[in-house]
């Protein structure tokens, strides 16, 4: 129930009286000056129409001599008091005869005189009576009067005097008399009224306020038991005998309390001491009537005061929490029935506001009858909320990740075990999420956005899977996604699986939004199936999603792979092949060559340099296979070093030999690229080595943009700034938004070799090429055609404006001696023959 607080007489009455006081003299103010108004009004009409008298007789009289002048010297005359708006003598069809403008003479009055109206004219004429009335609106008295016909003619028949008449400065003038009569008036009732409420104060409300106050009094020592030292009501000076009967109902109230004072402390003196000393709660339980002893501080626990509690054992069932309810009340029987040597039981019980705290609940039966039945019990509530809650922290980050607050490792294996102790057949699918080149994002802008951005990933997972699903958070950029209930047949739960992986890619792609700045990331998913009749350890699923993921990660990323056991075989192959690239550098076995690629003429204006590596015992082994396994392990950075001071070497030894090209191109990994320091440490470089900027043509994939464009823009325009180029590789294959064309210093498009080889396949492959080319020529860039292998692809691309073209119909890639040997070849020969 919600305490009212009510309003005090001494505010009430006099706002209150105010307030009638206000809306009687503001009443009778406008009242007055209605009636002065209106008596104005009467005042001026009446004035005005004797005046229309004597005028209709002069207009009369010298109409019947034909002495129009007296007429408009009678107008002229009447037009010197500033009041007169309109003085006009009208023909009957409305046509101005005679008027105190001149200028209006012979015009329709309807069309110079505001006001007029033809219709109360025509009215008035017919009636021959004359019409004289207050335009409220136009604060003006408007006259029609009639003239009597006078002579023959029959224009000369009902003719009739419109006045106008501006009220406005009468009904002001009366207004401010009346205002100014109605302010001496409200000065003496004010006072009249002030004097009133004083004299009410005085004997009726401020001895009723007293007597309130010493009845609070008494009211509050009653509630605290008598706590205040003695009191007793004063006498209160009252007139009236109602106010009398009141005070002598309350001194009497006084002597009845003083009595009973030492009454009530002396049978509430066997809890102050436990109460004060434990600050714990008090009950006692009468077994025989049943009812139950509260005592305030156990009340106070739960935020209630001391009359809000019935005094009986349901008040406490009814408090308890659902989940300890049964326990509880077995506790209590237990020990009643002599099972347990004392009552104690930690439970929660539900708050005022509607939390629950926990308590330790101890108690013990301290009376019987002579039968030795227990007859009476008594216990104690301590408050052990700080306690349990602590252990629930400390519990809850035992098991949960601090970040996202997302269960971890250990809550995912808990959960497995129980999969796998389940005594019903469950299908159930885990995937294991890592987001692509995150150490990227962290290296470029920071920890606090890559936090941030894990929690989002967090949200976004929580609110698509279902309540039976856990969500994990496995390691830093890991995340674990347990999708439990799944069909029981196994073929539509592997198919349940695919459409979740690529739900869980979705979400992931769809870009993000931190400090108004917008992220885009991918995901490499990988996936197991859990059949609960097959028994496999927590440990063993973890890590067949994990070999699936790292399968996606080989295969170029952001894709889905769903574990399969020939992936144990690859995997192996993937580690070995790794532990041997660790050492390939040191030990010589990685090598560059260099791809040419040609103008529409034939003519070499760049080449791309390619790395190559030569195993002792596996022989050549693909980029397709080791540079997926370099970027995740992280070594694809030493290799970009490595390519470039010997790309860096090799131009050198072209310029000594006077060779010259546009460019070099020089591939870097978006892992390489996007780190905050790689466009100042390549600036660096190249200066200590001599090269030229402009002889170095960077080619990154879309992948590379997929950050924070803003500070890949910035890495370009520096770069840009010093001369070197910039080229998109493999374009048409990545995932951004083509908007990005527009924003950064590219130089040059290098179409992906898989739309070159389906050209002349069918019409929309030509269509996708010839618009890739359209659009780039749009925006200024030049375009380089990759994997060009047959005569008919090159004079489709040279017929739709390709630039430059690299393949196999042109050169494979070549060592150094036989790209400079080809170079001189073609100096010499002339360009290439393609046709």
């Amino acid at each position: 129930m919600f305490k009212i607080n009510r309003p005090s007489l001494v505010f009430v009455v006099p706002i209150f009286t105010f307030i009638l006081y206000l809306c009687l003299m503001s009443a009778e103010f406008v009242y007055e000056r209605s009636e002065s108004q209106a008596e104005a009004l009467s005042q001026t009409q009446a004035r005005i129409e004797q005046h229309l008298i004597r005028m209709k007789y002069i207009v009369e009289s010298a109409l019947a001599i034909q002495d129009t002048g007296r007429i408009e010297q009678e107008i002229s005359l009447a037009a010197t008091d500033l009041d007169v708006m309109v003085f006009t003598v009208l023909y009957q069809e409305g046509e101005i005869r005679f008027a105190n403008h001149l200028v209006w003479r012979g015009s329709q009055a309807n069309y110079v005189i505001d006001g007029y109206e033809p219709s109360i004219h025509s009215k008035t004429i017919k009636a021959d009576t004359p019409t004289i009335q207050f335009n409220p609106a136009r604060l003006s008295i408007q006259a029609y009067y009639p003239i009597d016909n006078i002579t023959a003619l029959e224009k000369d028949q009902g003719n009739i005097i419109y006045l106008e008449y501006d009220v406005s400065p009468l009904l002001s003038e009366v207004k401010e008399a009346r205002f100014q009569s109605a302010i001496r008036s409200w000065g003496v009732s004010l006072l009249c009224l002030a004097i009133f409420l004083f004299l009410l104060h005085f004997y009726l409300i401020r001895p009723l306020r007293l007597m309130a106050k010493q009845a609070k009094k008494a009211s509050y020592i009653v509630k605290n038991n008598g706590s205040f030292p003695k009191w007793k009501a004063s006498p209160v000076n009252v007139v009236f005998s109602e106010l009398e009967a009141i005070r002598n109902h309350l001194i009497n109230f006084s002597d009845k309390l003083e009595r009973s004072e030492k009454q009530l402390r002396d049978s509430q003196q066997r809890w102050l001491f436990a109460i004060e000393v434990s600050r714990n709660g008090i009950w006692d339980w009468n077994f025989a009537t049943g009812e139950v002893f509260l005592s305030d501080r156990w009340k106070e626990m739960l935020g209630y005061s001391e009359d809000e509690l019935a005094s009986e054992l349901s008040t406490w069932e009814n408090l308890l929490h659902p989940e300890d309810k049964k326990d509880a009340l077995l506790t209590l029987n237990q020990y009643l029935n002599n099972e347990l040597d004392e009552f104690e039981s930690v439970h929660r019980l539900r708050h005022k506001l509607g939390h629950y705290i926990w308590v330790l609940d101890r108690g013990m039966i301290v009376e019987w009858d002579d039968k030795g039945k227990a007859t009476r019990m008594i216990g104690t509530h301590a408050d052990v909320t700080s306690d349990m809650r602590n252990k629930q922290v400390l519990l809850h980050q035992a098991k949960h990740d601090l970040l996202t607050d997302l269960p971890n490792r250990s809550s995912l294996l808990d959960a497995l075990y129980s999969l796998n102790e389940s005594k019903q057949k469950v299908s159930a699918g885990l995937f294991l999420i890592d987001l692509d080149n995150f150490k990227m994002i962290n290296d470029a802008l920071g920890h606090h956005y890559g936090d941030r951005l894990l929690i989002q990933v967090a949200a976004r997972l929580s609110s698509f899977f279902a309540t039976n699903s856990l969500i994990v958070r496995l390691s830093a950029d890991e995340f674990v996604v347990l999708a439990k209930n799944l069909p029981q047949d196994k073929n539509s739960a592997k198919r349940k699986i695919h459409a979740l992986a690529s739900q869980v890619r979705q979400i992931i792609g769809r870009s993000f939004h931190i400090n108004n700045q917008t992220f885009s990331v991918s995901a490499s998913v990988g996936a197991c199936f859990i059949d609960s009749q097959i028994e496999i350890e927590p440990e063993l699923l973890l890590k067949q999603a994990d070999v699936a993921m790292h399968q996606v990660k080989e295969r170029g990323r952001d894709g889905y792979l769903l574990y399969s056991a020939e992936m144990e075989e690859v995997a192996q192959h993937s580690l070995f092949i790794e532990s041997e690239l660790r050492g390939a550098i040191a030990a010589n076995q990685l090598s560059l060559v260099y791809q040419p690629i040609v103008d529409f003429r034939g003519q070499v204006v760049c080449v791309e340099a390619l790395l190559r590596w030569s195993h002792p015992q596996m022989g050549n082994i693909p980029p397709s296979t080791f540079i997926p396994l370099a970027e995740g392990s992280g070594l694809i950075e030493e290799l970009g070093e490595w390519i470039l001071l010997e790309a860096c070497g090799f131009i050198n030894k072209l310029h000594a030999k006077g060779v010259q090209l546009d460019a070099v191109a020089i591939n870097v990994s978006a892992r390489q690229f996007n780190q905050g320091v790689f466009a100042e440490n390549l600036l660096r470089v190249i200066e200590g080595l001599g090269v030229k900027a402009n002889s170095i043509e960077l080619e990154l994939t879309e992948y590379a943009l997929l950050s924070n464009l803003d500070v890949v823009k910035q890495a370009m325009d520096k770069l840009s700034l010093a001369g070197i180029s910039i080229a998109i590789d493999d374009f048409g294959t990545g995932y951004s938004s083509l908007s990005y064309l527009q924003s950064i210093p590219l130089s040059r498009l290098k179409l992906d070799a898989t739309f070159v080889s389906k050209i002349d396949v069918n019409e929309s492959s030509n269509a996708i090429v010839k618009a890739i080319i359209d659009m780039a020529h749009g925006l200024n860039l030049k375009v380089v055609a990759e994997g060009v292998e047959t005569q008919a692809q090159y004079d489709f691309l040279l017929q739709h404006g390709c630039d430059s073209f690299q393949g196999y119909l042109f050169s494979r890639p070549l060592k150094e001696a036989d790209l400079v040997n080809y170079i001189e070849s073609v100096a010499v020969n002339g360009p290439i023959a393609v046709s």
